[in-house]
């Protein structure tokens, strides 16, 4: 609504103080034309006014009643839905008053059912002195037409009330046309609009419709008023406005719920409108590639990067098959899962495919489908997300690389080959004609090699090891390293187990021809354990497990031998499990013996020592052959208690015997030692404990270690053994003269003597060269300062021959059989007995 201006000029005159303040919007000719309508209104109000002053037919109350209910009836108004309009009975009213109380009473109703309707939609003064004037004004004119035409008609030989009723209807659309007119023609001069009352009046036909209605309702009504009296007139009066408020209030819910239903509309729209907004920003803006796809197969939307990723312009993309970008490999199934997409929200999935760019160039797309209802309602179309993924498979490419390949020799590892070994097995099981080998190997004396010529030596044998094994095998055929010196083969089958092991034996041959490393040649030499599908229904892991037992009967074999595998093995392991626990216990509880070999001095001949051999007495299976249990003992991990066991055991003795004996100090105790007993930090701690619990003479133990085992932890027994000999300790080197000794780990390291092995004491007669050699190891002993050592003595022939050579010490069966304590007690007695009958013989 238009506000008067806020700085208005002094009026020369009251009309112009109330124009400016009131009609500061209307032009001059509107100005003119509502003090027309105004005046014309006025002049009814003031006629009506005087006429009902000075005729005395019209009483006061009835009067005010009809007022009083007019205006009632007009502010019980019910809006029109969806338009600025209400419908009303004031105009029953109106009509009704002019058939009963006048033509004076109807301007007044008129008048006051105008100022109703303009009090709920108008604000402006202007419009609440116009509209009830101009309605005033045409019921003026409405109601000296109905008298004329009641009275033409009464003259006419109607009677009374039909004559009324008729002229009411007659002139109802007086008051309509002349107020609609003179309010339109000053809004349409307000506006500056040209004149039109035809389209007026068309467009406002249905407001003639009402009152066309209201007045012959107010007729019909007036009729039944003169035949049944006042009395139903007011009833239905009442009755009327009652049904209206009821009306109304059923209108006015329904309007609030319809509005409520529209705000909720238009909240839906816009969050409909925003969502689509987003969906457009996020489509186009997207890192990813998108494309919408319709129904049949055309792509319908892309965005920028799915043109960048493709390298193809938007042009060449829209209304094309979406299927034209994808390989015939990848079609079928995509095809598949597309259409399942589409027709189930719950059937969105992913995947990967190659597509190939206009460079020629393959991609790696990681592709996402889910359904997309198309709003033009074109159906049920697709929209794919298409996420670039090369770089992502490139380097899972090379973990995958690494992951199942052995980075020293480049041949799958072990997690590569039990992944194709589980799919063979898994293959074998549905189709047992698709049989196949494993060929399980583990390289003969590597440790030697790594220990004795270092690791960069090892390793190059490792890499010449797998370029010979690559040519011995079949195209289709597997070749692993498995860890360390252990290497497997996967043989397709489709035959007898002959060609396995035929591939077998060339793998022997191949690895019995020598390799130069470090200008030393080495035969590498392999032990081959042999399983097949043909055994039955295995896993994979049950598979490694077979092969890997009949490799170690190779090895028990001799070496450099192929051994397939059977059942029967598994007996020998379980029966090598049951002893392994029995020998745990029986270290554990003290059920081991302890006997003793003698050591003698040569030349003269004298008792010098024993070595401590341990023995075992099972109550079930009888004597175990120590090569037996101490293998079994150092494979479990049980050696190194054994160890500290006979440490103890062999030095309590050792001071029982010398207990009181001046002649028995010189005796010492030589215990063998393992590689795993010198890695430990525990066994100097043992060993300084042992002595110093027993009381035992300095320097009377020994430990006696292998060359290999000096060799392979130099720097750790070094540590050791120094340690140790701080005690008093000695050391000597057990079986010298079988592994590869350096002289300058020789001459580093704390030895005070050298062992010779019995296979050269054996063979001193066989020839000149074990002779010499013998020779040679005692020229070396007494280079280095070290006590020399003979086992195996048991001919006399030998032992003459060591003493010529001056060989210090021996032991061997000859000069004494391992025994127990109590025999060794009773040896020493008598070695007692004897040297006093010889003192008391001296003269």
């Amino acid at each position: 609504m238009s506000e008067p201006p806020t700085n208005p000029l002094h009026a020369a005159s009251p009309w112009q103080a109330f124009a400016h303040r009131v009609l500061f919007d209307y032009p001059p000719p509107a100005r003119r034309a509502w003090l027309l309508i105004t005046a014309a209104g006025a002049a009814a109000l003031v006629w009506a006014a005087w006429e009902l002053m000075t005729t005395p037919q019209t009483g006061s109350v009835p009067l005010g009643l009809a007022l009083a209910l007019v205006a009632v009836a007009s502010s019980l108004s019910i809006p029109l839905p969806r338009s600025s309009y209400s419908l009303s009975i004031g105009d029953v009213f109106v009509f009704g008053v002019l058939v009963t109380l006048g033509p004076a009473a109807a301007v007044l109703a008129s008048g006051i059912d105008a100022l109703a309707g303009t009090l709920r939609i108008s604000k402006r003064l202007s419009s609440r002195l116009a509209t009830p004037a101009a309605s005033m004004a045409a019921m003026a004119v409405c109601a000296a037409a109905f008298e004329v035409a009641r009275r033409l008609l009464v003259g006419q030989g109607l009677g009374v009330e039909a004559a009324t009723v008729a002229a009411l209807a007659l002139v109802s659309l007086v008051p309509f046309a002349l107020s609609l007119t003179m309010l339109m023609a000053m809004t349409s001069l307000k506006r500056g609009e040209p004149l039109v009352p035809a389209r007026w009046l068309l467009d406002s036909s249905w407001m003639a419709a009402i009152y066309v209605a209201s007045a012959l309702i107010a007729g019909l009504v007036h009729l039944q008023s003169q035949r049944f009296g006042g009395t139903p007139l007011l009833v239905s009066a009442l009755s009327a406005i009652v049904i209206m408020l009821l009306l109304r209030m059923a209108v006015l819910r329904q309007e609030a719920e319809r509005q409520r239903q529209d705000a909720e509309l238009s909240q839906a729209q816009r969050d409909a409108l925003l969502s689509h907004q987003r969906f457009e920003a996020a489509f186009s803006h997207a890192a990813i590639g998108m494309v919408v796809v319709r129904p049949d197969g055309r792509m319908l939307q892309v965005n920028d990067a799915f043109c960048e990723l493709l390298q193809r312009e938007r042009d060449e993309l829209l209304e094309q098959p979406f299927e034209a970008l994808l390989s015939p490999s990848e079609l079928p199934l995509l095809q598949d899962r597309a259409q399942a997409a589409r027709l189930s929200h719950d059937d969105a999935f992913t995947t990967e495919i190659q597509v190939t760019r206009r460079d020629g160039q393959t991609r790696w797309v990681a592709v996402h489908c889910s359904r997309y209802e198309d709003p033009d309602g074109g159906g049920p179309c697709l929209i794919f997300q298409w996420h670039d993924v090369t770089s992502r498979h490139l380097a899972e490419s090379r973990l995958s690389h690494i992951a199942y390949h052995d980075d020293l020799t480049g041949l799958a590892n072990r997690h590569g080959f039990h992944e194709r070994l589980k799919a063979a097995a898994e293959c074998a099981r549905h189709e047992p004609q698709r049989g196949f080998a494993v060929l399980y190997l583990d390289l003969d004396r590597f440790k030697l090699v790594n220990d004795s010529l270092g690791h960069g030596a090892g390793n190059e044998l490792l890499r010449e090891v797998a370029a010979r094994l690559r040519g011995v095998v079949r195209p289709g055929d597997l070749v692993a390293r498995l860890g360390g010196d252990e290497f497997a083969i996967l043989v397709d089958m489709p035959g007898e187990l002959q060609a396995p092991l035929q591939l077998a034996r060339r793998v022997i041959e191949e690895l019995s021809r020598p390799a130069v490393l470090l200008a030393t040649e080495v035969v590498p030499g392999v032990s081959i354990g042999v399983t097949a599908s043909d055994v039955g229904n295995r896993s994979a892991d049950e598979i490694m497990r077979d092969a890997d037992l009949a490799m170690y009967e190779a090895k028990a074999a001799g070496r450099g031998r192929v051994v397939r595998f059977d059942r029967s093995m598994h007996d020998k392991v379980a029966e090598k499990l049951a002893l392994e626990t029995d020998l745990r216990r029986a270290i554990a509880q003290g059920q081991l013996a302890v006997q003793y070999q003698p050591i003698y001095q040569l030349e003269p001949r004298r008792l010098a020592g024993f070595e401590a051999l341990a023995r075992w007495q099972h109550p079930q299976r009888g004597a175990i052959s120590p090569a037996v249990f101490i293998a079994l003992a150092e494979e479990s991990g049980c050696i190194e208690a054994l160890t500290d066991w006979v440490i103890d055991q062999s030095m309590a003795q050792l001071v029982r015997w010398q207990s009181g004996r001046s002649d028995l100090q010189h005796l010492g105790m030589h215990v063998n030692i393992c590689s795993r007993d010198l890695a430990r930090v525990s066994l100097a701690p043992h060993v300084r404990q042992v002595l110093q619990r027993h009381q035992a003479a300095p320097g009377s133990l020994t430990l006696e270690l292998t060359e290999t085992v000096l060799m392979g932890r130099l720097e750790s027994a070094l540590r050791t053994m120094d340690s140790l000999r701080a005690g008093g300790v000695r050391f000597s080197v057990d079986d010298f003269g079988t592994g590869y000794s350096s002289l300058s780990y020789l001459a580093r390291l704390p030895i005070n003597s050298l062992k010779i092995d019995r296979s050269f004491v054996a063979a001193l007669h066989e020839g000149r060269q074990s002779l010499e050699i013998v020779r040679a190891m005692l020229t070396l002993g007494r280079a280095l300062g070290h006590k020399v050592i003979a086992e195996g003595i048991e001919t006399p022939a030998q032992l003459a021959t060591l003493r010529q050579l001056g060989v210090h010490e021996g032991q061997g069966y000859l000069l004494g059989r391992p025994m127990d304590a109590g025999a060794v007690t009773a040896l020493l007695e008598v070695a007692d007995a004897g040297e006093r009958d010889a003192s008391g013989m001296r003269p």
